[in-house]
């Protein structure tokens, strides 16, 4: 009896010790894993197709996790919106100056604004997370109902906005204030655009009545509009101490490259520039240097005030003080020809801000 019992003692630990020898299952297997929740492996099992729009997500973090289930929701609504936020950064920035007249406090201002930090589309949140100790999962929700009624009034609100930053009189049509109204009005068409795809998506009959009964004009078209009001907006361009006319040439590429056309000193609008350069003497260096100043002033002739200051200054140096200067010039030249265009689109950007 003894030695039976030795015997079951022995054959025991055997089988213990070939069952220690296989791997046991991944923990973040669906099938092994009990904690594991419906959604990760089917959402639509937790968030009810008839209700829900939603999307899973996996990444190494919880926060990578997040942004690609808000990206795999994105994709959803179709290749006008994946790869892209839905709110530009100029939208948005329109929304929260009152631009765009969505009330302060209102849940519609919370969700453009959130949309925007998040990138993703308006209306969508993270409705949960899991992890199995190695990755991370997440879920990212759309309630159809709420989502149809917040694209619906985002739509309605946008094109209001538009008709409010079209009506000009005529007397003010050709300005760079008419210019900035409809580029802007150009950017909040796009996003009505965007909304209404998801809307599409949402509620494909509230998307069809709104395309019926819509007669507002789209993005390329507002642009078009635009790019014609620059083109009957000449800015001219006065250089005092200008070398070769290289100075007031790189100016006028800037203001070309933004869609406007140069004119001479009778325009309404007058860049202003004074160029300076001036003689360096460093100790304990052979080379000579030139210092470089540039004094630009976008003026409004008529109103006569200062729009726009524009500052530029530095030094080069070579072996001649000719060089020098030379050399001055070219970083001017170049500066100026790449850095004044976006100078100029930023002020006219923020020409359209809501002053308080």
């Amino acid at each position: 009896m003894h030695k039976i019992k030795q015997t079951i003692i022995l054959a025991f630990a055997v089988i213990l010790t070939v069952c220690a020898s296989f791997p046991a299952a991944a923990s973040g297997s669906s099938s092994k894993n009990p904690k594991e929740p419906a959604w990760v492996t089917n959402p639509r099992a937790v968030y009810s197709e008839t209700q829900y729009v939603s999307a899973v997500g996996y990444g190494d973090d919880r926060e990578s996790a997040e942004k690609n289930s808000l990206g795999a929701l994105i994709a959803i609504f179709g290749q006008s919106v994946k790869g892209e936020t839905t709110v530009s950064s100029r939208y948005a920035e329109a929304v929260r100056n009152g631009t765009v007249q969505i009330n302060e406090n209102s849940e519609i201002n919370k969700a453009v604004q959130s949309s925007y930090a998040l990138d993703s589309v308006v209306g969508a949140e993270i409705k949960d997370t899991w992890t199995n100790g190695k990755g991370f999962w997440a879920v990212a929700v759309m309630d159809k109902l709420k989502a149809s009624i917040l694209y619906s009034n985002l739509i309605d609100t946008n094109e209001q906005t538009i008709t409010s930053l079209t009506d000009i009189s005529e007397f003010d049509k050709n300005t760079l204030d008419a210019y900035a109204r409809f580029d802007l009005a150009a950017a909040v068409a796009d996003t009505t655009g965007r909304f209404m795809n998801v809307l599409s998506v949402l509620n494909p009959a509230a998307a069809a009545a709104k395309r019926a009964s819509g007669t507002f004009p789209g993005g390329d078209e507002l642009r078009a509009s635009c790019l014609h009001i620059a083109q009957n907006i000449p800015i001219g361009i006065v250089v005092t101490d200008d070398r070769d006319g290289r100075v007031a040439s790189a100016f006028a590429n800037a203001v070309s490259s933004a869609g406007f056309k140069t004119g001479g000193q009778d325009s309404r609008y007058v860049i202003n520039v004074k160029l300076t350069l001036t003689p360096v003497d460093l100790p304990n260096n052979t080379n000579k240097f030139t210092r470089y100043l540039v004094d630009a002033k976008l003026t409004d002739t008529m109103r006569k005030s200062v729009l726009l200051p524009y500052n530029l200054n530095g030094r080069e140096g070579h072996v001649t003080i000719s060089e020098a200067e030379n050399r001055a010039l070219r970083t001017v030249e170049q500066t100026i020809s790449t850095e004044y265009l976006k100078v100029l689109t930023d002020y006219l950007a923020q020409l359209t801000v809501k002053k308080d």
